[in-house]
């Protein structure tokens, strides 16, 4: 798991040009953290709080804290579902019914996101939410996406 993770953080870091983003996914439970990357401002971690149970959130609290991450609220992009941040019109494909294909709901989330100065702090980070707040073990397979 650790190199997958190592493996998908440079190939987001060594790309030129803004708006890299990764997401390292458990495809059985859908568990994940993603990154971000631009040249301009580097590596940031994003951990939605809407995909954590109730004790994994407390587990992130401790960890997160760890690295001086606090719980952000985060106003949804013009484009991501207000519930679940995904890409998609409200109601379309989503099984959260915030807003049943209403207008935009106006709705904030919160996730532990924060800039991170180098690869191997990103690479530590990524690696113990999987085995610490997830609880999944060395030899977990994860998915890694990267878009643009």
């Amino acid at each position: 798991m650790k190199e997958r993770i190592k493996n998908a953080i440079e190939i987001l870091t060594t790309n030129k040009g803004d708006g890299w983003f990764t997401v390292l996914e458990e495809p059985k439970s859908e568990k994940f953290i993603q990154f971000t990357y631009d040249e301009s401002y580097g590596l940031q971690v994003d951990l939605p709080v809407v995909a954590l149970q109730p004790e994994e959130l407390a587990k992130a609290e401790k960890l997160m804290g760890e690295y001086s991450i606090e719980k952000i609220e985060i106003n949804p992009a013009e484009d991501d579902c207000c519930c679940c941040s995904d890409e998609h019109e409200h109601g379309e494909d989503c099984d959260c019914n915030c807003c049943d294909g209403e207008e935009k709901c106006e709705e904030k989330f919160e996730s532990f996101n924060k800039k991170v100065d180098d690869n191997n702090k990103a690479i530590e980070i990524a690696y113990r939410v999987f085995k610490e707040v997830y609880g999944l073990s060395d030899d977990t397979a994860i998915n890694v996406t990267i878009f643009r």
